[in-house]
Formats: structure tokens, sequence, C-alpha cells
């Protein structure tokens, strides 16, 4: 295939710390580059203070490619609601870009941050739109489908649960159910939406009325943007069967599952011996569970294991919480985070790798990362988790948020020789970003036929 221009969306980029969606952007644009591709990047920078420009861009680059960096201060948005899913001033500012650039298509990875609006920048001019879905942001603000109590959102929920769930540590929308009860919000939107559609215009301010009606329209307008879409691809079947079952893809979908960077040579695995070291990778987010790993360890009476905790674990109540709960136990080590450079060997100095979440995983880059280095992983039973992780072949799994099921899991493992190396021996194969790059490089072709 001839070189193409291909601008990658992304909502956070190196040198920024970067999660599972992110790297994987990263590691396909610097394949598509090393390829001879032309590659350019489309990403948010964090409004950081006062000093900081309000709006704006500037360029850099990053291990040879080149980043476009749009600044936007969350403070100047005419309704912040709206403007959480539909930015109109940075719509103006990628479509900018885009002319500059001319690329042959616009990939989008993730719109956190900058919005639904890449897409009209792109499709106004006229260029062919591919997006990757790596989690719920289309129809869930967090994205993650988990309530404050730490409960799943259910399937056929409504904007007001929306509101309602939104409310803890939003002051906007408690803003808005202070001002509305269940009868006034009700006649608000059926006086402002007609046919689940809303005129951006009239949305562009702060009233109560606008953020309640901006809400309320949210899920229905995203529908309508990713429908815009010439070609979307999901990062595992668990992801395309949620959104296949709520009546999006009307133009079709493709399952591409993510690959990863294969390392040179494998860690010195260590062989099973009578000493265990679980790891963990999700830091100090509350979604990754790391509460359940270490009550599930802590009541585990045996000196054979330790648990090593890696990531950035920030000065939160729920951190607190972490360090309250592993207090006194020498077993326990919170590692801090390592750079990617290191994951090899910091994957060998572990026995097995638990991924507590309690959210809904779509993937699990950290899982395929595991994989390829013959680390095996014991993970909670929902999401895409369980499409790669084989309970009792390659792995173990476990019941969400279940202690008990978790702890019993881990026990099992130090207490059964040779179930590590029988886990190892049945690996899957894990796709390299390199074949990863050959399926986005397929897509791209067809649309640019």
């Amino acid at each position: 295939m001839k070189n193409i221009k291909i601008v990658y969306v992304v909502h956070e980029f190196p040198p920024d710390p970067v999660w599972g969606t992110s790297i994987g952007c990263f590691q396909l644009a610097k394949e598509m580059l090393a390829r001879g591709h032309k590659v350019c990047v489309l990403a948010p920078q964090l409004w950081e203070s006062e000093g900081f420009p309000s709006i704006g861009f500037f360029d850099e680059k990053v291990d040879g490619l080149s980043v476009r960096r749009l600044v936007f201060n969350p403070l100047l948005a005419a309704n912040p609601v709206l403007y959480e899913y539909y930015n109109p001033v940075l719509c103006i500012y990628a479509k900018d870009f885009l002319r500059e650039i001319s690329p042959d298509v616009v990939h989008i990875y993730h719109l956190l941050r900058l919005s639904s609006s890449m897409i009209d920048a792109a499709k106004e001019l006229g260029i062919p739109v591919v997006l990757t879905l790596s989690d719920f942001w289309f129809f869930c603000p967090t994205y993650h489908r988990l309530k404050p109590d730490g409960s799943l959102c259910t399937e056929n929920f409504s904007w007001k649960e929306c509101i309602s769930c939104l409310r803890e540590g939003n002051s906007l929308y408690d803003r808005i159910r202070e001002a509305f009860d269940e009868k006034k919000m009700e006649f608000y939107i059926q006086k402002e939406l007609v046919g689940d559609r809303f005129k951006l215009a009239r949305m562009n301010n702060s009233e109560i009325s606008s953020l309640l009606v901006a809400a309320a329209g949210r899920l229905s307008f995203l529908k309508r943007q990713l429908e815009k879409v010439d070609r979307i691809a999901c990062f595992s079947s668990f992801l395309s069967k949620v959104f296949f079952e709520k009546g999006y893809f009307r133009n079709g979908f493709r399952v591409v599952t993510p690959g990863t960077i294969c390392p040179v040579k494998s860690g010195l695995r260590k062989g099973q011996n009578s000493n265990i070291t679980f790891g963990y990778f999700g830091g100090g987010r509350k979604t990754k569970g790391a509460h359940i790993l270490i009550e599930a360890f802590r009541g585990i009476e045996s000196d054979k294991a330790k648990l090593n905790l890696y990531g950035d674990f920030p000065d939160t109540e729920y951190v607190k919480e972490l360090y309250r709960m592993a207090n006194g136990d020498e077993r326990i080590t919170f590692m801090g985070s390592f750079e990617r450079t290191e994951l090899t060997k910091v994957l060998a100095g572990i026995d097995i790798l638990v991924m507590p979440s309690i959210c809904y995983e779509v993937y699990g880059l950290a899982i395929l990362e595991a994989c390829v280095n013959k680390v095996p992983v014991i993970a909670t039973d929902i999401g895409g988790m369980p499409e790669i992780v084989h309970n009792n072949v390659n792995g173990l799994l476990f019941k969400r948020g279940d202690v008990l099921d978790l702890k019993q899991k881990m026990e099992r493992v130090i207490n059964e020789p040779g179930l590590i190396q029988k886990f190892r021996e049945n690996m899957p194969d894990i796709k390299s970003v390199s074949e990863e790059c050959d399926e986005y490089l397929d897509i791209y072709k067809e649309l640019l036929r």
C-alpha cells in the first residue's frame, strides 16, 4: 500500500502518564511511522494554571511523532455539561489542524477531554474517520459503567440515572437536582428535546435548564455522532456486543483486539518454588480494585506469599485507606510506578498477576503484556478479560468483588505445586502490534479505494 497520512486522535499521550488505550494508540502510531507512513497525533493538553493560556495549541515531537496539543480552560465552557461531549471551540482548532495537515484518514482512539466535535471537524472537511471503541464513553460519561456505590450500571439505564450517578463529586449535577424535581425535569425535557434532538445553539449557555437538557440529550446525540463514523473497530467481542445490543453500528463494525510489543527476549522467569509473588499493576484507581486484593491477601495465613503493588498511588482518601489496610503486613509492598522499558524486568519478578477490577475491563493491555511474558493472571470474571484468561487453563477467574473467592484462588496457587507452570504452558498466542497494524491498514485501504 502507498504511504498514507494518518492523524490519530486520543485523550492522552506521552510524555504525559498514559494508560491502556493511550499506550495502544502510541504503539500503533509508532509502528505506522516505522513503516513509512506520515503520522500526526492530536491530543488535549490539560489546562494547568492561571499562567497557562486559556485557549490555544502547541506542537511537539514525541519519539519522532508530530503531536498537536489543544489547550482549553474548562472554566470557559459556556455549558460545561454540553462541552464534555461536544466542544465547538475545540472543533475550530481541530479543523484548522486537519486543514493544515490534509490527512488521508483520521483515526480516533478516545474523545475524553476533546469531545465528539472531533468527528465533525473531520467530516466537514470530507476526511474519512475510523474510530476504535475501547470503553463506554459514548453512553457513559464516566466511561466505566460503575456507580458511586461500587455497583455496576444497569443495562437499561435512563438519563435521570446518569444525573443521579454524576452528582457525586460534581456540583453541576447537584445544581440540576436541586433546581428540578422529577416532574419539572420531565417538563423541560419534553419541551426542549424534540424526537431526542436539541439545537446546539440553544444549549450554548449556562442556564440551569440548558444544563439539564444537555445532560438528558447526551446519549442520543452521541449515538448520532457515532453514526457519522465511516469504520468502527471494537477492542473486544464483549464491547461489541454491548453496543450492538443497544442498537449501534448502523454502518457495521469490526473487532480488532489490541496488539502488544513482544519482548526481545523474555524475562528470566523464575521457576515456581515455595515462595509466590503476586503482582498488581492498577495503582490507586478505585475501579482497579486494589482494596479487594489487599483484603483477600490479608486473609491468607502463609509466609510463603508476597504481594507487590505497582502504579501511581496519589494522596487520596482511597489510597490512604489502602495503606491502612496493608499496615503491619510485611508481605505487602507498594512498589510505585515504573518505566515501560522496565516492564519485562518487573514481570520477571512476578509469579502471577492479579487483576481485581470492579468495573468492566474491556480487554486489558496489562493481561496481554503478562501473557506474552509468560506470567499467568487471576482476573475478575466480567467484561472482556475472560476472552484472554480462560479459567483453569492459562489462569484463574474469580467473582467480581468477592474477597473470599479471590482469597481461595490465591491460596490454590500457593498450595498447588506445578499450577503456575501449567498455566504458562497454556498461554494463548498474543497478537503483536505489527499484526494489529496490518488489520488497521486493511481498514484504511477499504476507505481509500
